[in-house]
């Protein structure tokens, strides 16, 4: 099942769904009076008690989409700009994800109605759809050979900021005379204040235009115009199949139908004319698209603690410690002085360290030839290898022994080396583990660009479909440089020195404060 969430204003909209589109259930929250930070909260009460009322299965449900006025980033995570909305910024997907347990994303309410309409609505069939919403501004979500289209700078859409009277009516975009600030609901208020007096409204247009008032007919007309110009120039730019129109003033017939009339007369003949009408699914549109938008994993961050950075003579007591922290993994470093300049923790001390706690254990092999090291481990479900690409001539057999011993495998990349170098094997890991120090030492500074590098080996991945496979950071998990980790992609981070085992605290008291700077980021 996949939830939707269209957030307004003063109303939010919920939909649960099947897979296959039929809404199970649905309800509109009244949301005025809530803060940004209230939000979360409050819309996962209201889902879990929609849930219960309607005795449908929450813990069915497996993502979320959130529909909002305003420009997302592509990656569907952030919210960039949304002016009636006090939630713009990067803390509310994060917080919604805690408080709902399951993967959120986000996207533009004009888009999500788009593709709900291709989905099941009016546009289910066509091939290329533009679905305009008329509110009290215009939104336009453009879908494009099965595909939302938001353009290289991401602004793709924008019908109503196309700017039609020079130096105009000032739109909320900063700009003058734009589209809706006159052919939208709020921009025919202002026409209608002017033409019949303070107070009247866009309805008062146009029932003063169906009893014969000339001017207001007029306004009407030339609204309807600009509008029909508008969607002219989409037409002639993109060729869709289907024109829709969503949103309260769609509901006037006869603005529609001149808007309808003038984009079939003016628009650019190439054998075949677009299917104009309204859209099917009404103001459910959004809900549908963004619930059936596609929302990245849920990336939950684990930390997996360097045991080489506690106190070698009570390592036993350092594992229980770890365990009661909330520590998922123990990290365990194998060098041999060669392929980096020091010598570290055999492989035989892993099965005595065993015996002192129930973490599995992350290996990462820093030593030439680790073929011949990893024949030697005695592996446990959970656990997970890493072996240098640098480090053999034989990457694919160093893999293959890793996972013939059950565990889970993973290539480390150094600093320099790109990520492009794993095309071949990338497809049979579980994790690649980024180095963001040269490898040998604890306690060094991260190395210039390691943030971008995290990112491009999260995207390298995600192109690639293998978003399951997950980022590891080896190098100066700090308390200050991990949650810019995590927001580059990376979720299991090797702690130290610098977080975990750091002088000032704990290891409780550390790995609170850093989950505690994962929750601020």
């Amino acid at each position: 099942m996949r939830l939707g969430i269209d957030i307004g204003g003063t109303k939010i909209g919920v939909g649960i769904f099947e897979e296959g589109g039929t809404l199970l259930a649905d309800a509109r929250l009244l949301v005025r009076g809530k803060t940004a930070s209230e939000l979360p909260r409050f819309i996962s009460a209201s889902v879990r008690q929609l849930c219960m009322h309607r005795e449908v299965d929450y813990s069915q449900i497996t993502s979320c989409g959130v529909g909002v006025p305003g420009t997302v980033s592509d990656d569907g995570r952030r919210i960039l700009k949304a002016p009636t909305l006090p939630i713009s910024g990067d803390g509310f997907v994060p917080e919604l994800e805690r408080e709902l347990g399951i993967p959120v994303g986000v996207v533009q309410d004009s888009r999500a109605a788009a593709w709900g309409e291709y989905l099941f609505g009016g546009g289910k069939g066509k091939s290329s759809v533009v679905c305009a919403t008329l509110g009290p501004g215009i939104g336009t979500g453009i879908v494009i050979d099965g595909r939302i289209f938001g353009g290289a700078l991401g602004g793709a859409g924008e019908l109503g900021h196309l700017p039609v009277v020079e130096n105009g009516r000032l739109c909320g975009c900063g700009k003058r005379g734009c589209l809706e600030k006159y052919a939208a609901g709020l921009g025919l208020d202002i026409t209608a204040a002017e033409l019949l007096g303070e107070g009247k409204t866009a309805p008062d247009l146009f029932e003063a235009a169906r009893n014969g008032n000339e001017a207001a007919a007029k306004a009407i007309a030339e609204a309807a115009q600009a509008l029909g110009r508008g969607l002219v120039s989409i037409v002639n730019l993109l060729s869709p199949d289907c024109i829709l129109f969503s949103g309260g003033l769609s509901a006037q017939n006869e603005y529609v139908e001149a808007v309808t009339n003038y984009i079939l007369s003016h628009c650019y003949d190439a054998g075949k004319k677009p299917e104009i009408k309204k859209a099917a699914l009404g103001e459910l549109s959004p809900l549908f698209g963004a619930a059936f938008t596609e929302v990245k994993k849920m990336r939950k961050p684990k930390l997996s603690a360097s045991i080489m950075c506690g106190d070698a003579l009570n390592y036993g007591e350092t594992l229980k410690e770890l365990e009661a922290a909330g520590i998922e993994l123990v990290h365990y470093d194998i060098m041999d002085n060669h392929f980096v300049p020091n010598l570290m923790l055999p492989a035989e001390l892993i099965p005595k360290l065993r015996k002192g706690t129930k973490l599995p254990f992350d290996i990462h092999i820093m030593a030439e030839n680790p073929e011949s090291i990893i024949e030697k481990l005695e592996l446990s479900s959970g656990d997970c290898v890493a072996v240098h690409y640098e480090s053999t001539a034989h990457l694919e057999r160093a893999i293959s022994l890793i996972k013939a011993k059950g565990a889970k495998a993973a290539v480390a990349i150094n600093p320099a080396t790109p990520v492009e170098l794993l095309s071949e094997i990338v497809s049979k890991l579980d994790m690649v583990l980024v180095m963001t120090v040269n490898p040998g030492f604890a306690g060094q500074k991260l190395v210039e660009g390691s943030f971008d590098k995290i990112k491009r080996v999260r995207e390298y991945l995600d192109a690639r479909g293998l978003s399951q496979v997950e980022i590891e950071v080896d190098g100066n998990c700090s308390f200050e440089n991990l949650p810019k980790m995590y927001e580059a992609g990376a979720e299991i981070f090797v702690t130290g020195t610098s977080s975990t085992f750091h002088k000032d605290g704990s290891i409780k008291e550390n790995t609170e404060r850093l989950f505690k700077s994962l929750l601020n980021r």
